[in-house]
């Protein structure tokens, strides 16, 4: 999901909880230029009295987001967020559009189920008495 600078926090964050995210990937274009989540605009509009209505986005964005490129690898992705102390990253293929967004969360998911599935594994060989 997508947000542009000229829309007001009012309406992204009425298209976030319609849409059960908790952020948006701002673009100019098809690029993207920040990132502004559910906690900046409860700490940039209302924490700060701004009226949501009026306050746009362009004021409220975290500018030049760190982004993982499409044919990056999920060890890349957790690297960068590890490094740069991010939640989500937009991804972006070569030219730099957006084409979606991970997610701290989505790879939480996806190691557990890796994890689920070793044990798994694992607990279906106990009584093999064949070295591995």
């Amino acid at each position: 999901m997508s947000a542009e600078l000229t829309e007001t926090a009012s309406a992204v964050a009425r298209r976030m909880r319609d849409f059960r995210v908790g952020c948006v990937v701002v673009t100019q274009g098809a690029r993207a230029i920040g990132i502004l989540t559910d906690r900046d605009l409860v700490v940039r509009v209302m924490a700060d009295a701004r009226e949501a209505e009026r306050t746009l986005v362009s004021d409220i964005v975290t500018y030049d987001p760190t982004t993982l490129q499409q044919t990056d690898s999920i060890e890349t992705a957790l690297r960068l967020m590890r490094e740069r102390g991010v939640r989500r990253l937009p991804i972006v293929r070569y030219d730099g559009k957006v084409t979606g967004i991970v997610t701290a969360d989505d790879l939480t998911v996806l190691l557990a189920e890796e994890l689920a599935d070793l044990g798994a594994g694992i607990h279906q060989n106990v009584d093999n008495t064949d070295s591995r």
